[in-house]
Formats: structure tokens, sequence, C-alpha cells
């Protein structure tokens, strides 16, 4: 790497660290966040039963943050200092891999992009597997690379080992192998005594995979309802592509994702069309093509027995997206530089935008601002009612005090096969009467309740039978104080 390289890429690095951490407290902890404090501080035992529990997603990711606790605490700020140091990660390696793929110029456009990045920011600023799981795809990728070219034992041992982390860190992380036997097949340019470590080492891969593919198989067949809304795949592919331009905010919408989506097939059009090296050419725009849509097909597939889609769960093919829309911009430089520049500033400058907006705007429920409300303004006897008994662990986290006393809510948003509830309003009330085991002054904690009571019943029964006290809204989180007769 060349001076003037190096100093640009660190540049970059420096920018990366900077967006990342300036506003890495800006939002409160959210119940995923929360859940993950609590998977990586469980006994030992059970983390270690994790490893082969069925439906259990991410057993290594909670086990690497447990370490990391261990060592800077249980802090929100310290805690997702890790996924921005794997974050940055991501970032660097990004260049080496892209220049490999398309080339040095269109390697720092993507590096930029990912860079600045607001949606790869957001997750760099949350207590999840996700920078750690695109981290490893790019350094597996970029060793599958390496060890196509020189096939020596130690790349082909480094992509053994990234891979198997990656889909022990994320369920859908596994769909990495069939695109790394679609990218040792198409490489162009494979050294001859490739094929030899590349059999074995994809060979090898089905061997740690098999504790998990035990449950995952029969999962994958099955007509059943998960929780997740269903979507078609054009819904899909437009989730996706809102994201990665703009982010969370999603301020710009849907003009920027018109905008990266036409300079990714700019760039895929340059990577197959293009006469330069082209035989190299076009079989890189081929695996970044199945890079890009394989695991979504994958997903699309599964989705139509079991919905299962969520963005964040494909975050680890952002990258192919940002190598696409590098090989546009320079290809638009190539012919119209003012234009490229005219077009990165616009990306630049609308990714300035959501990113002030996801660091100012509440986004995440503000559960943190509601438990100091409640640390100045409840007594020591007044009962907190969680309409989502999940929402306790992440007041928990907040309240300096213990929490203590505090009940759940009744779920009412069973059905018959038919549609019909199975909770009448008056089962509803009877439920939550008992539940406030005769305390007279209730907190109601009200955060997604449509999850557990769609119809209202509990906040409903409250209000006929006791006097609203107290109102306190907070972003994603309401607090009702109740006083019964």
């Amino acid at each position: 790497m060349k001076k003037r390289e190096y100093w640009g890429l660190l540049l970059l690095l420096g920018l990366a660290f900077g967006v990342r951490v300036v506003s890495l407290d800006a939002q409160g902890l959210w119940r995923d966040e929360v859940d993950a404090l609590n998977f990586a501080t469980a006994p030992w035992a059970e983390m270690v039963a994790r490893f082969t529990q069925p439906g259990w997603n991410g057993p290594l990711y909670f086990l690497l943050l447990r370490g990391w606790i261990a060592l800077t605490g249980r802090t929100a700020f310290a805690m997702r200092y890790l996924s921005l140091l794997w974050g940055v990660l991501g970032v660097a390696l990004s260049y080496p891999l892209g220049k490999r793929l398309v080339g040095r110029r269109a390697a720092c456009w993507a590096t930029l992009l990912a860079s600045y990045s607001p949606y790869l920011v957001w997750y760099a600023q949350e207590i999840k597997m996700y920078t750690w799981v695109p981290a490893l795809v790019l350094l597996a990728l970029y060793a599958l690379e390496r060890a196509c070219e020189r096939p020596r034992w130690g790349w082909w041992l480094l992509v053994l080992i990234t891979t198997s982390c990656a889909f022990y860190s994320h369920i859908l992380a596994a769909l990495l192998i069939p695109i790394e036997v679609l990218w040792f097949l198409l490489r162009p340019r494979r050294h001859r005594r490739a094929w030899r470590g590349g059999l074995l080492t994809l060979g090898l891969l089905t061997a740690p995979y098999l504790p998990l593919l035990r449950w995952q198989l029969p999962l994958i067949f099955q007509t059943r309802q998960t929780g997740y809304p269903a979507h078609s795949l054009s819904e899909m592919a437009a989730a996706l592509a809102s994201g990665w331009s703009a982010g969370i905010a999603a301020q710009g919408q849907p003009l920027l994702a018109w905008i990266y989506s036409g300079l990714a097939l700019l760039g895929l059009g340059w990577l197959l069309l293009s006469r330069r090296e082209q035989r190299r050419q076009w079989r890189y725009g081929l695996l970044l093509t199945g890079w890009l849509t394989l695991p979504l097909l994958v997903i699309w597939d599964i989705s139509l027995r079991a919905p299962l889609f969520t963005d964040r769960y494909l975050i680890w093919t952002a990258p192919a997206y940002y190598f696409l829309i590098g090989a546009g911009l320079t290809f638009l430089s190539q012919r119209k530089v003012q234009v490229a520049i005219l077009l990165a500033l616009t990306l630049v400058s609308a990714a300035s935008v959501n990113l002030y907006h996801q660091a100012y705007d509440p986004i995440k429920p503000q559960f943190r601002e509601a438990a100091a409300y409640l640390h100045q303004k409840r007594g020591p006897e007044e009962l907190l009612l969680f309409q989502i008994p999940y929402n306790q662990i992440t007041l928990a986290y907040y309240l300096p005090a213990p929490m203590s006393p505090w009940t759940e809510a009744p779920y009412t948003n069973w059905r018959t096969p038919e549609g019909e509830y199975q909770i009448t309003p008056e089962v509803a009330g009877e439920r939550t009467f008992a539940a406030l085991d005769g305390h007279k002054q209730v907190w109601l904690v009200y955060s997604e309740s449509s999850l557990w009571d769609e119809r209202e019943l509990v906040k409903a029964w409250l209000d006929a039978h006791a006097h609203l006290l107290t109102v306190q809204e907070f972003h994603g989180v309401n607090l009702y104080r109740y006083q019964l007769d």
C-alpha cells in the first residue's frame, strides 16, 4: 500500500470512528440490547447449552460480549463500544477486499460510503452482533480471495474459522457458505492448486454447522407463524435499499434509494460489460450480485411459509451494495467527473442529515427518561403494571432503586382458529384486578402495547374503575398513574 493510499484509508477510518463514537449513547437501550446483556451474563451452563439449543440465535456473540463486559462494565457506552470497534474494523476490511473486486478507485468510494453510512453507524451503536458478523464475512471473503490466488493453508484456515464464527453469531450467516462456494467456482485466475484446499475447506465447513443444521433444516420447510410480518420480494428489496441509503431516520426517501440503486446497477453494468480485463470484471460482477441477492432470495423463499425477514438480518450483504455503487461512481468519474463529484457530495450531504436525525431525534423507546421520571415521582408502595412484561427488564436496567412492587398485565391477544378473540373484556378486567393484588396506586407502563393487548382492554378497565392522576408521555413509552377506589 502506497503512503498516500495508507493515509487516505486512515482518514476514512478516523471518519468512521468519529461519526460512530460522537453519538454512541444518544439513544437509550431498547429491549433487544438489554436482552443481549442478560444473555451475556447468564450462568455458564446456560451459555454453553445455547450453542446447540434449537431456536437460539448468536451464542458466540453473547460469549464474546460476556468477556467484553468483564473488562469494561455494563454501561451502555462501554457495551456499545464493542460494536463500534467491529464496525470500524468492517470499514477497514472493505478497502482491501473492494480493491481486489472493483479496483482501487471504486474501493475508495465504497469505503467512504461504508464509513459514513447512517445504517452501518446505527448498528455500530447497538449492543448486538450486527457489526461483528459483517466484519467476519468481509474477512472470510478476503481470505478466500487470497487463498484462491495463493493457496496457502493459513488462508484456508482463516476462511474456515471466520465462516464458522459467523454462523454461530447469527443464524442467517449460514447463507455465507453457498456464497463462498459460488465465489470459489467463479473466481477469475484461480490458482490451479487451489482446488485441493478449497474443496477440503468448504467441505469441512459442514462439520461445525451440523449441530445447527439438525434443528434448522426442519424449520425451513414448515409453514408456521413466526411473529414477523409477511413481505413480498419487492418489499424486502425496497426495505434494504431504503436502509442502506438513508439509515433508520430515512430522510430523503424514496429518492435516495433510487439514486443509490441506480448507481449500483450502473456499476454492475460496467463490471459485466467492460472490455478492460473482461474476464476478471464480469466474474466479479456476478460474485457481487450473488453476495447481494442470494441471501435475500433464500429468505424470501422461507418467508413464503414462515415470515422471517428483517432488514438488519442481511446487514452483512450491504458491502456488496456499496462496492457496486463505488463501481458506478468510478464509471461516471471516468466520463463526467463533475457529475460523479456532485453525486458523491449529494450522498454525503444526505447521510449527514440522516446521521443528525439518528443522533438527536428520539427513535428508540425512551425507557431511560421514563425511569428517571419514575424515580422522582413514584412512591415506594406504588405498583408498576407492565402492559408487556418484557419491558420490565429494560426499565430495571435504568432504575437506580429496586423496582418492586411490579406485576404483569394479562395477555389478551389469544385468538381461536376462526380468528375471534378468546379473552373477553370482562375476563381481561377480572385478570387485571387480580394482578393488582390490592394495590390502590398503580403506574401503567405502556410501550408496544398492541403486541400484548391490541384492543387496549387493560387500560380501558383502569380508565373505568380508577382515577387517572398523571399522564407522562415519552417517545415509545407512556406512563399512566391511577388511584383505585
